[in-house]
C-alpha cells in the first residue's frame, strides 16, 4: 500500500478515536476542568496522585516520591501506585493551567485515545483491515471494563496492552537487538504507568516469546532480541522500583502473597457475564433485567466484553479452522519482503536475497492461535488462587505479591477478544462492502458500550487551603480525623483540597499505612488539648484545619468549646466559612 493511503487510514483512526473517546467519557473532555469522581474517595485520590507527579516534576523532580502525605514520612509515593506515566503527561495542561482537574482530565481523554489507535494500528497490522481495526479499538478501549474503572487512573492507562503486544509482534516478524529494545521501553512504559499492566503484558510477552520461537529463521537473532527487551525493561524501571524495594524491604509490606486478599478479589464465571447496563441491557424487559441481576450479580470485576464484540471475536475464531496455501517453490528475489505477515515465514538465503514460504497445509493461524491462548491464561489467572495458576506465578514471578487483584488480568482476556473481535469483521467481506460494514459495526459496538461517566461538580476550594499556599511550609493536620480502618479512605478528600496549597499532610490515605499514623488515629481528635499537641509537636506540624463539615451537630458545639482554654497557642487565620484554619505559635509546657 503506498505510503499516502498508509497516511489517510492513519488519520481517519485518530480522528475517529478523538472523536468517539470525547462521546464515550463525556464530560471529561469537554468540562476537563470543572468535574471529577466528587462522589468517589478513589477518585480524589487519582487526581491527587496524577496532579502531585506533574507538580513535582515542574517544580522539584528530585522530590517526586516525597509526596505531601503521611508528614513527615519520607517515599510516600511508594506507598501505592506511583501513576508516573500519567503524572508525565499531566504536565503539559498543569504547567499551563495550575488545575489538577484538569491535568487529570485530560491524561484520562489522552490515554484512552492511545488506547484505540494503537488497538486499531495492531488489528490493522495484523489483519489488513482498518474497518476491523476501527471495531476493535472501539471494543477494547470503551470495554465495560474501562468505564467501571473511571475513579482508578492507573486501570485506565490500557493503552499500554496494545503498544507492548505490538511491539511484540514487530520483534517477532524481523527479530533484532533495535526491536527488542523497543520491546523493552514499551514494557517498562507499561509497568510506570501501571504495575498490573507492567507485569501482566510482561508475562503476555513470555507467552509469545514461546510461542513464536519455533520456526524461526534465525533464533540467535530472535532470543538476543528478548534478552535485549529484559534488560532495558529492567534498567528503565529500576530507579523507579527502588523506594518500593526499600518499603518492602523496611516493613514487610507486600513481601509475600496474600492469599485470602487475592480470593476476595478473584473473578469468576459470573464477572464475565457482568456488564454496565448499556444500550442493549437497558431496553430489555425489567423483570427480564431483574433476572439477569440476580443471576450474575452487581458486585466484583466488570469483564463482559459486549454482545457485538463477542459475537464477531466468535467468527473471527475462524481463522483457528482456515488452512493456509501450499508452500510455494522459493525464489531468490532481494526484493521480497522478509515477512510477508502473520502466517508467513522468512526462509533464509545467501546475503542480499530473501524468499518468503507459507507453512504446510493444514497448520492454523499461528497468530490467532497465540490470542486464544492468550485469553485463556489470562482467564486463568484471573481466577485467583483457587484456580493455581495465579498462586504459581506468585512463586516464580518478582513482586507478583503487589498484584492484590486477580480480577484484573481480564484486561487482557478482553484485549485478546478485541483483536479476534477484528479478525471477525475482517473475514465478513472485501473492498467497500468491509468499509461500509466496518463502520456500521464500530457504530454500534459504541452504542452497545456507551454508559454515562459519573463525573460531578467540583465544589469552589475552601478559602483556608488556597490561604496556605501563602504561608511558609509547615506541616499540617486536617479534623476530623478518620480513625477507624474503614474509614482511612476518607483521608482522600483532604488530599484532594491540599492540590492547591501542596504543603505537607499529617493526613493520607494509601495502600501502606505506617504505624505512626494509626497509633495517632484516635487522640489526635482530642485536638487541642495536651496530648494532641505533643503529637503535633513530635509530627513537626506548624498548621491545623478543622472542615466543620465532618462534624455532626452533637460533636460541633464539643468541639468548639476547647478552642478558649487553648487560644494562647493558636493563631486564627481562616476562621469564617465551613472550614478553619489555624497556625500554632505555641506548645503548652511539659
Amino acid at each position: 500500500m503506498p505510503a499516502s493511503a498508509r497516511a489517510r487510514e492513519l488519520f481517519v483512526a485518530v480522528v475517529a478515536g478523538l472523536v468517539l473517546t470525547a462521546v464515550m467519557t463525556a464530560p471529561t473532555i469537554t468540562r476537563p476542568g470543572s468535574v471529577a469522581r466528587m462522589d468517589s474517595n478513589d477518585g480524589k485520590y487519582s487526581i491527587w496522585n496524577v496532579a502531585w507527579v506533574a507538580h513535582a516534576i515542574l517544580d522539584s523532580p528530585d522530590t517526586v516520591f516525597d509526596a505531601n502525605i503521611f508528614y513527615p514520612h519520607e517515599d510516600t509515593l511508594a506507598y501505592s501506585e506511583a501513576n508516573l506515566v500519567a503524572g508525565v503527561l499531566a504536565v503539559p495542561v498543569y504547567a499551563a493551567t495550575r488545575n489538577p482537574v484538569a491535568a487529570h482530565n485530560v491524561v484520562v481523554y489522552l490515554v484512552l485515545v492511545f488506547a484505540f489507535v494503537a488497538t486499531w494500528w495492531l488489528v490493522r497490522r495484523l489483519t489488513g483491515s482498518a474497518g476491523a481495526g476501527l471495531v476493535a479499538g472501539t471494543g477494547f478501549a470503551f470495554a465495560p471494563y474501562v468505564s467501571a474503572h473511571t475513579a482508578h487512573i492507573q486501570l485506565l492507562m490500557v493503552f499500554v496492552v496494545p503498544v507492548v503486544l505490538l511491539a511484540l509482534h514487530r520483534h517477532v516478524e524481523r527479530p533484532g537487538p533495535w526491536r527488542g529494545a523497543v520491546l523493552g521501553a514499551s514494557l517498562a512504559v507499561a509497568g510506570l504507568a501501571c504495575a498490573y499492566y507492567g507485569i501482566m503484558t510482561g508475562l503476555a510477552v513470555g507467552l509469545g516469546a514461546l510461542w513464536f520461537a519455533p520456526g524461526q529463521p534465525r533464533p540467535l537473532r530472535y532470543w538476543t532480541g528478548m534478552v535485549v527487551a529484559v534488560v532495558v525493561a529492567a534498567a528503565v524501571v529500576a530507579p523507579a522500583l527502588a523506594p518500593y524495594v526499600s518499603l518492602r524491604r523496611d516493613t514487610g509490606f507486600k513481601s509475600e502473597l496474600n492469599l485470602d486478599e487475592a480470593r476476595a478479589y478473584s473473578a469468576d464465571v459470573p464477572a464475565y457475564l457482568r456488564g454496565h447496563g448499556g444500550v442493549f441491557v437497558r431496553v430489555l424487559p425489567a423483570a427480564l433485567r431483574a433476572r439477569l441481576d440476580e443471576a450474575i450479580g452487581s458486585n466484583g470485576e466488570v469483564l463482559f466484553p459486549g454482545i457485538v464484540v463477542t459475537g464477531l471475536a466468535i467468527v473471527g475464531l475462524g481463522r483457528l479452522r482456515r488452512r493456509d496455501a501450499p508452500a510455494p517453490t522459493p525464489t531468490l528475489d532481494a526484493s521480497a519482503a522478509p515477512v510477508a505477515g502473520p502466517g508467513a515465514t522468512a526462509v533464509p538465503w545467501p546475503p542480499g536475497t530473501t524468499a518468503v514460504a507459507r507453512r504446510p497445509a493444514g497448520a492454523p493461524s499461528r497468530v490467532t492461535g497465540f490470542y486464544v491462548v492468550l485469553a485463556v491464561v489470562a482467564a486463568w489467572a484471573s481466577f485467583g488462587p483457587s484456580a493455581g495458576l495465579y498462586s504459581l506465578l506468585g512463586h516464580v514471578v518478582p513482586f507478583m505479591s503487589f498484584l492484590r487483584a486477580p480480577a484484573r488480568f481480564g484486561v487482557i482476556v478482553l484485549f485478546a477478544i478485541a483483536v479476534l473481535a477484528g479478525w471477525g469483521v475482517a473475514r465478513l467481506g472485501r473492498g467497500r462492502r468491509r468499509a461500509a460494514l466496518a463502520c456500521g459495526l464500530t457504530a454500534l459496538v459504541a452504542l452497545e458500550l456507551w454508559v454515562a461517566w459519573p463525573l460531578r461538580e467540583v465544589p469552589p476550594v475552601p478559602p483556608a487551603w488556597r490561604v496556605l499556599a501563602d504561608l511558609p511550609r509547615g506541616g499540617v493536620l486536617v479534623l476530623q480525623f478518620p480513625y477507624r480502618q474503614n474509614d482511612f479512605h476518607a483521608h482522600a478528600g483532604y488530599m484532594f483540597w491540599s492540590m492547591w496549597s501542596w504543603q505537607p499532610l499529617l493526613n493520607g490515605y494509601s495502600d501502606f499505612i505506617p504505624d505512626d499514623f494509626r497509633e495517632m488515629a484516635v487522640p489526635i481528635n482530642g485536638f487541642p488539648d495536651a496530648e494532641s499537641f505533643r503529637l503535633l509537636r513530635d509530627h513537626g506540624a506548624r498548621y491545623v484545619i478543622v472542615d466543620w463539615r465532618t462534624y455532626n451537630e452533637e460533636a460541633t458545639p464539643i468541639m468548639r468549646a476547647r478552642f478558649p482554654a487553648w487560644q494562647e497557642y493558636l493563631r486564627p487565620i481562616v476562621a469564617t466559612g465551613d472550614v478553619w484554619l489555624w497556625e500554632i505559635v505555641g506548645w503548652p509546657a511539659g
